[in-house]
């Protein structure tokens, strides 16, 4: 059996891989482990565990976030998250993560439909979330997304599809 680090139950073979697999570092990794910790049942080992998106968006770094639910949708597999999950979703918003990365997830986040486009309808939802209402006038919403969708046209708009 392979050495612990520190208390967190965790091989430090285990570390070594998720930092060679991630963008984050040991102590970011160790962070998230500890957090993680804290919503598993007691006596289960963390590989065993998987948490509700429920659980998940309560986070601290999400509980705030107007896309935590898209965002849950898109790192979990099945509505559920494994520790592995997490991390993947802690590596590509990490500083580290290429552009290229983030770009991918964040297409994925906001393609509300998931039809493989950002179209109007996910562009209305989107601004809705951005201004935290749904008491936005009909017109405006549509003058903001016909604005946002003549910018693309043009071509001020990149990643709208």
């Amino acid at each position: 059996m392979g050495q612990q680090c520190l208390r967190y139950q965790m091989q430090c073979e285990d570390l070594d891989e998720y930092q060679a697999l991630t963008f984050l570092t040991r102590n970011e990794i160790l962070c998230i482990h500890k957090t993680f910790l804290k919503l598993c049942p007691s006596r289960k080992h963390y590989k065993e565990v998987t948490l509700t998106m429920d659980q998940v968006s309560s986070l601290p770094a999400l509980r705030v976030n107007p896309f935590r639910d898209r965002i849950c949708r898109v790192f979990s597999h099945n509505g559920v998250f494994s520790f592995e999950d997490v991390l993947g979703m802690a590596s590509v918003f990490s500083e580290q993560a290429c552009p290229s990365l983030k770009i991918e997830y964040a297409f994925r986040i906001y393609d509300f439909n998931e039809n493989g486009f950002i179209d109007e309808e996910d562009l209305q939802k989107i601004v809705l979330r951005l201004l935290k209402s749904d008491d936005v006038s009909e017109d405006l919403l549509m003058d903001i997304t016909h604005h946002v969708c003549i910018q693309k046209r043009k071509g001020g708009a990149r990643g709208a599809r």
